[in-house]
């Protein structure tokens, strides 16, 4: 009996402590940023990053006649990872009704698991927009990685060009895609009180772990040209304050293995993994 019992004790402390992946089940959602793509996670090298750690490659998400679909008809994973496409071009709101259908998709999929969501560039507003529209999706954390939280200079000049500019240079390739893209560029236009931007800073936000990946501000060629590093931080977002675990890398503003080398400390640091 004494020895059946020693046994049911080691049973019971390698179930609870040595196999943490049979307790938790989660998903990671990796949204892409303007004029990207999905596979721009595997190009980085981040998928594969995450696989090595644990997080199961499940697929793409996108979406066919406004019906989800994956890319891969998954087996059972206990962690796994999803990279969806986003109509990158339209407004932000529109990007994150996208989104809703994703996250209702994986709800549905793999009930009661805890998400996660990381943003590269756009892709971040996108998603901390859809956490404060949808607080009731108790989503478990956002990680952005260079994003524009307070917007970027760069949308409101491409804004004033599309708008004063491009009328003049019609039929030219890749001005249709500028023209398609003028909300977006309103929505992340800094200093406004009237856009996207200057309306979510201020908006309440759910109770959940919030992470900056920011790129550094140096005068170096690793510059990020795109957004300002000050403008990355969601410490710097007034409904935020004091809340985002932030991490600075010296980067280009596109995504890089550096990135996923923070993405695993940030995964350790919510999970065991």
């Amino acid at each position: 009996m004494k020895q059946r019992l020693t046994h049911l004790y080691l049973l019971t402390f390698f179930a609870l402590f040595t196999m943490p992946s049979v307790v938790h089940a989660d998903t990671v959602l990796l949204l892409h940023g303007y004029l990207s793509s999905s596979q721009e996670w595997h190009r980085s090298g981040i998928v594969g990053q995450l696989e090595s750690v644990g997080w199961n490659d499940a697929g793409v998400l996108e979406t066919v006649d406004d019906r989800v679909q994956s890319s891969k008809q998954n087996p059972f994973y206990t962690r796994r990872l999803y990279s969806v496409e986003l109509p990158s071009e339209k407004p932000i709101d529109k990007q994150a009704k996208r989104l809703d259908q994703y996250v209702k998709y994986v709800r549905n999929k793999h009930a009661d698991e805890q998400i996660i969501l990381v943003g590269h560039s756009a892709g971040g507003i996108v998603a901390r927009l859809y956490m404060v529209q949808k607080p009731q999706s108790d989503l478990t954390a956002l990680v952005t990685i260079a994003s524009p939280h307070q917007g970027a200079k760069n949308a409101e000049l491409a804004q004033v060009v599309s708008e004063n500019v491009l009328v003049w240079l019609d039929g030219i390739p890749g001005v249709e895609k500028i023209y398609r893209s003028q909300g977006l560029f309103f929505d992340l236009s800094p200093n406004r009180t009237d856009n996207l931007i200057g309306w979510i800073n201020y908006q309440e936000h759910p109770q959940a772990r919030y992470y900056s990946i920011v790129r550094e501000d140096s005068n170096d060629h690793l510059h990020d040209y795109v957004v300002p590093s000050w403008s990355q931080d969601m410490n710097n977002v007034y409904a935020l304050r004091g809340r985002s675990n932030t991490y600075q890398i010296k980067s280009l503003h596109g995504l890089s293995t550096k990135d996923g080398e923070i993405l695993k400390t940030i995964l350790i640091d919510l999970y065991t993994i």
